[in-house]
């Protein structure tokens, strides 16, 4: 006799052929789309790697920006040269600016080259003449804008630094202050032992920190200066102090009667083993 195939308990034949189908299909979509987790740090691994590529774009803009202005110089000097080639002691004079900038040039360089290898040793230096180079770099912008500059500086002081991080960090806290700067402002540079430590300080009475980026200070790529800043002096003074086993402090004011703002820096004069930790603190 013959009877229904449902009745031996058996699939009928067209939902025997479809299961293996659908266990396939199932299989096939779990490979294609991971689980939640999997999916998540996919996304982040690509994520991170947009950041990297769009840091490494801005720090090639950075780096053409900062190689420009010692370049405009050089070249203006080269034309001051010519000008009064028969003049040794005026040529002299300038052949040892370019110099200068052509250090400043070789330092971003390494600078930037510092990202990608190992940072030299600490050396043993008076801190002093650097902080008079790094003064020496804004001249032109000084003298440009009319600003008083107020200088109390030791006859010596010796301190273990990575020579040209400390020239940088310098020169970056006082390009900030000038350009905050109107014409006829006051920037103060103070350095002086404390203790075990080098005490540098950098004041102007200039525009201030506004209060819609001073939480995020010390961050690559903030700025206030619209299209003049590229965002990462302070982020580099932050690495730079931290390298150091420093310790940096700020205040700011935007109000008429206190205007201004001041960076403070402590850096164990023994070098970074006397580490004290970083801190920032701002008021205002």
């Amino acid at each position: 006799m013959g009877g229904n195939p449902a009745d031996d308990g058996a699939f009928p034949l067209s939902v025997r052929q479809k299961r293996p189908i659908i266990m396939i299909m199932e299989r096939s979509s779990a490979h294609r789309d991971p689980p939640g987790d999997e999916r998540t740090l996919r996304l982040e691994t690509a994520l991170r790697r947009s950041e990297k590529l769009a840091m490494a774009g801005r720090l090639a803009a950075s780096v053409m920006h900062e190689i420009n202005n010692p370049s405009q110089a050089i070249g203006d000097l080269v034309y001051l040269i010519a000008k009064d080639a028969d003049r040794p002691d005026l040529v002299r004079a300038r052949a040892a600016l370019i110099e200068e900038q052509l250090i400043r040039i070789q330092y971003i360089a390494r600078q930037t080259l510092s990202f990608f290898r190992d940072t030299p040793r600490t050396q043993t230096k008076d801190l002093v003449p650097l902080v008079d180079t790094a003064l020496r770099y804004h001249t032109a912008l000084l003298d440009e804008k009319h600003i008083k500059l107020r200088k109390e500086m030791p006859d010596m002081l010796i301190g273990s630094v990575y020579p040209g991080d400390f020239l940088q960090l310098v020169s970056n806290l006082v390009r900030n202050a000038v350009e905050a700067l109107p014409a006829g402002g006051t920037l103060c540079v103070r350095l002086r032992a404390s203790g075990r430590t080098a005490r540098l300080t950098v004041a102007d009475n200039g525009r201030g920190i506004s209060s819609a980026i001073r939480a995020r200070l010390f961050e690559a790529f903030q700025s206030d200066k619209a299209d003049a800043g590229n965002g990462l002096g302070l982020w580099i003074c932050k690495t730079i102090v931290e390298k150091h086993g420093g310790r940096i402090d700020w205040r700011s004011s935007t109000k008429s009667a206190n205007r201004g703002t001041t960076f403070s820096l402590l850096l164990p004069l023994a070098g970074p083993d006397s580490e004290q930790g970083y801190g920032e603190r701002a008021a205002g």
